[in-house]
């Protein structure tokens, strides 16, 4: 089964067909047998989703079932999604505390309001579960991937050669130009969030294209990784604010958080105005000079 890349400049379908079933295949293998922590398999779980749904974001708009096959890859990491989250939640006020401890003068959030506020979240947690929970929490995702292992072996493409995957190639990279002139304007939350979606979509893509030319590739997909990172910092922020909403004398504590925010949101237009210099058609066009880089087969 192949790796998360495109290997060859020919049998496009074949390849995304084989790409599909070999990040499901992982999947399931990890979720029948879980080993180790369950929290570090639920995140590799969540990222296999996301994979996924960047191939199909990929060749949405020449595969009908796209739809279908999103809204499944999305479920299955829904249905995971609340042990991590609260675990994300305790990570992103530890990562608060420190700035807020390496600033210059005096902390504004005091230590015994952040003692209490990270028990709190770390209550959310919850305790390691056992062998019971643990089924029950991999149930539903692994009937989910079991189905679509079956259906990922006939995905037809409509088309052929590069227009296959070129036409959501640019209208991925498009929709993440138009969330960046969104975020220009008005840096709230809920815009930033919609163009890391893209933003990530687009990383996914890049990584599918990096054989094709490694040595420009990686450069952009290390970069994009970054954007993403800090984008999803600003998402993180902004879900911590709204746990922490009902919280006595919080303002300390919010003051912390907008300012991170705001850091985050101006370095994050910085390095998207660089990466999203090009026009979509042009950006469409260099990689598909990239793509007749690729062997024609393996």
């Amino acid at each position: 089964m192949m790796s998360f890349q495109f290997t060859q400049r020919s049998g496009i379908e074949k390849q995304v067909r084989s790409i599909a079933r070999g990040q499901i295949s992982r999947a399931l293998e990890a979720s029948y047998e879980p080993r180790g922590n369950l929290d570090d398999l639920v995140h590799q779980l969540r990222r296999r989703c996301k994979k996924l749904r960047g191939l199909v974001r990929l060749i949405e708009p020449r595969f009908k079932n796209a739809k279908r096959e999103n809204r499944a890859f999305r479920d299955a990491a829904a249905g995971l999604a609340g042990r991590r989250d609260a675990a994300v939640m305790v990570e992103t006020f530890s990562q608060i505390l420190e700035i807020d401890l390496n600033r210059k003068g005096r902390p504004q959030i005091s230590a015994t309001q952040a003692k209490d506020i990270l028990h709190s979240l770390q209550q959310a947690v919850g305790g390691p579960p056992d062998a019971v929970e643990a089924t029950l929490l991999l149930r539903s995702f692994i009937e989910i991937f079991e189905a679509a292992k079956s259906r990922a072996g006939t995905w037809e493409i409509s088309g052929k050669g590069f227009d296959q995957i070129g036409d959501g190639l640019e209208a991925t990279y498009r929709r993440m130009q138009t969330g960046l002139a969104v975020v220009e304007r008005d840096a709230s939350a809920e815009a930033i969030h919609a163009w890391r979606k893209d933003t990530k979509y687009h990383w996914h893509h890049v990584s599918l294209f990096v054989a094709a030319a490694p040595d420009t590739l990686t450069a952009r997909r290390h970069n994009l990784d970054r954007l993403g990172e800090w984008l999803g910092d600003h998402h993180n922020l902004a879900v911590l604010d709204a746990t922490l909403a009902d919280y006595p004398d919080i303002e300390a504590v919010r003051r912390v958080i907008a300012e991170r925010q705001a850091t985050l949101a101006a370095d994050a237009i910085g390095l998207g105005r660089q990466l999203l210099a090009e026009k979509p058609n042009m950006l469409r066009e260099r990689f598909e000079r990239y793509w007749t880089l690729l062997p024609k087969k393996d």
